[in-house]
């Protein structure tokens, strides 16, 4: 799906469709106007080297317009330079300069990501699975710190003789990534009850025998993503425990079993539900709370954590050429624990589907 031109940016390398529509980190708003032949990005005097250098576009410089005072001005006589009388912004475009340029061109707003950005690139995929590396690299340093851990008192882990907590592994995370060329700002290392929360954080110390779920979405210096969730446990799992973690873990092969070009990430996703309902683990609301899983099946993965392609039970869209997506299958239960596991997968050119990365599944750790 191509987005439709003239397309008008006046935002930064944090708007993920700016990034893709000018492959520039910029930190400051600038003007990008893509039109259907070619991309106009106006820089500043202090980034117009940079930008010629490492943006995709034709950079003009931005002091050209200095006789117009207002970013408004600056962006009507681009227009009109270009013989734009109609365009189209993005969501997060200003509201006063969408008011502003109203009143001499046609504005509409374009919904949702574009559309080039579903599609990877081989450079794209490759980027992600970089960033996907530095989530393999974390989980080694989990499984090693874990192994080296002691049982404490009450079950508290104990790590070259100081508690282990959820916050330094979290904080050991976020330097693995940072020697992987990536930053990982929000992980999720959650132990026991937390892990039945599928986005809380963690905090506090890690207990053995106890779950401890851990989703890791580095971004990587090139500013795409990768995800990647594990399971572990420290000491001895219960019986109710390990057919929870055994149980999300063939789904989730069942799942990228049936992945496969044109198929329905919708038929995936019911078939995710019916399976864990079949095997007992139907989602139910008890004293309060979610119980089962309470989430969507996985989502695309590109300049953005969660993007299109949506893996859910109301998607709409099926496999193609050049998608990034997660399966993540997985179960909460306060008295037991929770177990997620995920990975980041791919397709190729040739319709194939790979792994982003490979990190096993072992999750005792004795």
């Amino acid at each position: 799906m191509t987005s439709p031109t003239p397309m008008l940016y006046y935002s930064n390398s944090s708007d993920p469709n700016f990034l893709h529509a000018s492959k520039f980190s910029a930190p400051d708003n600038m003007i990008c106007l893509v039109l259907k032949d070619k991309t106009l990005l106006y820089a500043s005097d202090l980034e117009f080297g940079r930008a010629k250098q490492q943006s995709s576009c034709t950079v003009v410089s931005l002091s050209d317009y200095d006789e117009q005072k207002t970013i408004g001005d600056k962006i009507a006589k681009i227009l009109s330079e270009n013989g734009v009388t109609a365009l189209y912004v993005t969501e997060s475009f200003s509201c006063k300069l969408f008011e502003e340029l109203s009143k001499s061109v046609q504005v509409k707003v374009f919904e949702g990501q574009i559309g080039e950005r579903r599609a990877k690139t081989a450079s794209e995929i490759e980027n992600i699975k970089l960033a996907n590396n530095a989530s393999v690299a974390s989980y080694k340093m989990i499984q090693q710190i874990l192994r080296e851990s002691t049982i404490g008192e009450n079950n508290v882990l104990m790590y070259q003789n100081s508690v282990l907590t959820c916050e330094y592994l979290q904080q050991q995370v976020e330097i693995t990534c940072i020697l992987n060329n990536a930053n990982s700002l929000e992980t999720i290392v959650a132990c026991g009850i937390h892990g039945t929360d599928p986005h809380c954080h963690g905090y506090g110390p890690v207990y053995a025998h106890q779950l401890i779920v851990c989703d890791i979405y580095p971004r990587h210096k090139s500013n795409y993503f990768g995800d990647m969730t594990r399971t572990f446990l420290k000491g001895t799992p219960t019986e109710a425990q390990t057919k929870l973690y055994e149980t999300v873990l063939q789904v989730h092969d069942e799942c990228i079993d049936m992945s496969a070009l044109n198929v329905s990430y919708k038929s995936i996703a019911d078939h995710c539900m019916k399976k864990l309902a079949e095997l007992g683990y139907e989602k139910k609301f008890v004293n309060g709370t979610y119980v089962g899983m309470m989430h969507g099946l996985g989502h695309g993965v590109g300049l953005e954590i969660h993007e299109e392609p949506r893996v859910n039970t109301r998607s709409e869209s099926v496999i193609e050429k050049g998608d990034v997506f997660t399966i993540e299958p997985g179960l909460y239960y306060p008295e037991i624990g929770g177990v997620r596991i995920e990975d980041s997968l791919f397709v190729d050119q040739n319709g194939d589907i790979h792994k982003c990365a490979d990190f096993g599944y072992e999750w005792v750790i004795e």
